[in-house]
């Protein structure tokens, strides 16, 4: 490797470095600028577009792009958080009321409970990413994020992997958390979105060729 490809390594690395810590900072402030309830949905769509702009090879400033998204989007992913909490704490509800009880039957509902809980944070995850992705109803969102969920297991095993490999990296590295964490679990999110869009893609263009 010439010594200029390498330097170029080395800085493109370090860039997004720099930026995956700005933005993981801008994500806490914007949060804690909602008073945590009303900013973490609002935070988390402009950390993922951000974030995304720059997968796309998109350069622009950091702070601007945030703040935009941020506003643009606060009420509308607000709403979106409102439905994703509600179904949520149903679901947590569900799995607190199964866990006191101890009859067999009981106890299948509530294993039965924690894989469902699983899934849905997978769907959670997807719906964040068709957002910052596709200009779409809330429900569309939704259908889009359970299809994906059930017909890619593998990009939903890579995401998951990817936030075992985060959790791990935060218990054992001090300081990764606070600077890197929540942006690092952002594009482990949009990886992993982008891996199904391109699989549902690829099949669609073979269904395609086999009608032809």
């Amino acid at each position: 490797m010439q010594l200029g490809s390498f330097s170029n390594v080395v800085y493109t690395i370090c860039d997004w470095i720099a930026r995956l810590a700005y933005i993981n900072l801008l994500w806490i402030l914007f949060t804690l600028s909602g008073f945590v309830v009303f900013g973490f949905f609002p935070a988390t769509i402009a950390m993922l577009a951000t974030l995304r702009q720059f997968i796309r090879g998109n350069h622009p400033p950091v702070f601007q792009t945030f703040w935009s998204y941020y506003k643009n989007e606060f009420f509308k992913s607000n709403k979106l958080g409102l439905l994703i909490v509600v179904i949520g704490l149903i679901l947590y509800m569900n799995i607190s009321f199964l866990q006191s009880t101890t009859n067999s039957f009981s106890s299948v509902l509530f294993y039965s409970s924690i894989i469902m809980s699983c899934i849905y944070f997978l769907i959670i995850c997807y719906i964040m990413a068709s957002y910052v992705e596709f200009d779409q109803p809330l429900r569309t969102h939704l259908k889009n994020a359970v299809l994906i969920t059930i017909s890619n297991p593998i990009t939903s095993l890579f995401m998951i992997f990817g936030f075992a490999a985060v959790y791990f990296a935060v218990s054992y590295l001090s300081g990764v958390g606070f600077f890197f964490s929540v942006s690092i679990l952002g594009l482990v999110v949009l990886s992993s979105a982008n891996l199904a869009y391109k699989r549902i893609l690829s099949q669609q263009e073979k269904l395609s060729t086999l009608a032809k």
